[in-house]
């Protein structure tokens, strides 16, 4: 008696697992030439929805092809009916979710337009192609010291509309000197840039040159706050006489490559497991990625798909619940509240600080521009990096303030300023 082994695989079965396979791979193929087609599409072109629009016809295309392949596998009937449901099934499944977590804001608008008519701001168009938002505050009695510029931190922040900043800092015109405040580009009441990839760190160096010049001083007091001070003493090492003090608080990096390894100090270093995973969720959205992938390969769809009015928006929302907080060293004494973030600014600024070439410490070690240290004792800032500003600039002194943070000025005016005074009054200048 001959025994047959049953046809477990017919040819029909294997038919029906093929056409599975091309239907599913028709699939895959759709959702990844949709996003492809996203990406590849602003090498060229720069309006979201354009992208968006050769995303879908890719995606239908492959789509289409993919579940014509499999009817013609199945043997079906109606193949175009079925080509034309399953073609189109994924695509639409791919719009919604667009829809829902990419096109939509992360966040309402709710910052104020820049380069809006203010009281006591001028706009100054700068040869850098730069328009900036600047607000003097006069010297009081005679104007025979030089004039003050203040340098906010950032990149991205502004000080121009920061009455907290202003309001102290401003004291000094009481010492015979014109106080300058300016909103860096990119920041605050300042212009937005459409070719966000010229925001750069070299710009700000140039920006602050323009206002030099603008000015019109032979030599202007630099006082640097966070950010600032990086540029500030990046501005020394390439003007050097046009600084006649220095004076830095809560300083970041002079030269960022340095701590690439080893990081100069942030909030999520002060955050609990519980803080950072809020901060992360806040920010941390499929649309902002999205964003920053685009700014890779076209910034100017990027900052047209997420314009800094949403995405300044959000990084205010970020500083004023988790950044700020960490800024002084006790909350209740926090006034202050982000309201014109330039997130871009500080995106793109970024990334030139961190991969910069020119090393400004040969040139600012043979600086001999009477340069003021200052850092708040619980400055989340690590202390080490304050201090190579003490060991860099060969006339530094180096001040710690009991009691504050990463912006003394907030905290402890009164000290803040005496101190600046006695600073100033070891080393006297007068406008030639």
């Amino acid at each position: 008696m001959t025994v047959t082994a049953p046809n477990t695989f017919s040819s029909k079965s294997i038919r029906g697992l093929c056409g599975v396979c091309a239907q599913v791979v028709s699939y895959v193929l759709s959702g990844a030439v949709f996003i492809a087609g996203f990406f590849g599409a602003a090498l060229v072109l720069d309006a979201p929805f354009t992208l968006l629009a050769v995303s879908v016809f890719a995606a239908i295309t492959i789509g289409l092809l993919g579940s014509y392949l499999a009817a013609l596998v199945f043997k079906l009937k109606s193949p175009f009916r079925y080509t034309f449901v399953q073609g189109l099934l994924p695509v639409a499944l791919f719009i919604g979710l667009t829809a829902v977590f990419i096109l939509r804001p992360i966040i309402a608008n709710t910052q104020q337009n820049p380069l809006i008519q203010t009281s006591g701001v001028e706009y100054w168009q700068l040869p850098t192609g730069s328009t900036v938002a600047v607000q003097k505050v006069a010297a009081q009695g005679s104007k025979d010291l030089n004039p003050i510029v203040f340098l906010h931190g950032g990149p991205g922040a502004y000080s121009v509309s920061l009455g907290s900043t202003v309001d102290v800092i401003s004291q000094l015109t009481s010492d015979s000197h014109d106080v300058y405040f300016y909103d860096q580009i990119g920041g605050g009441l300042s212009q937005r840039l459409n070719d966000i990839s010229q925001y750069s760190f070299d710009r700000h160096i140039r920006d602050l040159e323009a206002v030099f010049q603008k000015i019109g001083a032979d030599e202007i007091i630099l006082i640097g706050s966070s950010w600032g001070s990086s540029l500030g003493a990046s501005y020394m090492a390439k003007h050097p006489s046009h600084v006649s003090h220095a004076i830095f608080s809560g300083p970041s990096p002079i030269f960022h490559p340095d701590w690439k390894d080893v990081g100069d100090g942030g909030v999520d270093e002060k955050m609990t497991p519980t803080q950072k995973k809020a901060f992360s969720t806040m920010v941390e959205k499929p649309r902002l990625f999205v964003a920053i992938a685009l700014a890779e390969i076209n910034p100017i769809a990027a900052a047209r798909f997420a314009p800094d009015s949403e995405l300044g928006a959000l990084f205010d929302q970020a500083a004023n619940k988790f950044y700020l907080p960490f800024s002084v060293c006790d909350e209740k004494m926090l006034e202050v509240q982000s309201s014109r973030y330039g997130f871009w600014s500080n995106r793109m600024t970024g990334k030139t600080l961190w991969n910069r070439k020119d090393d400004p410490k040969p040139q600012l070690m043979k600086n001999e521009t009477p340069v003021l240290i200052m850092r708040g004792k619980c400055d989340y800032k690590k202390e080490a990096v304050a201090k190579q500003y003490a060991s860099i600039f060969p006339n530094a002194t180096y001040v710690v303030l009991e009691d504050a943070g990463h912006m003394p000025y907030w905290e402890k005016p009164k000290v803040y300023l005496q101190t600046i005074r006695d600073f100033l009054s070891r080393y006297p200048t007068q406008i030639n």
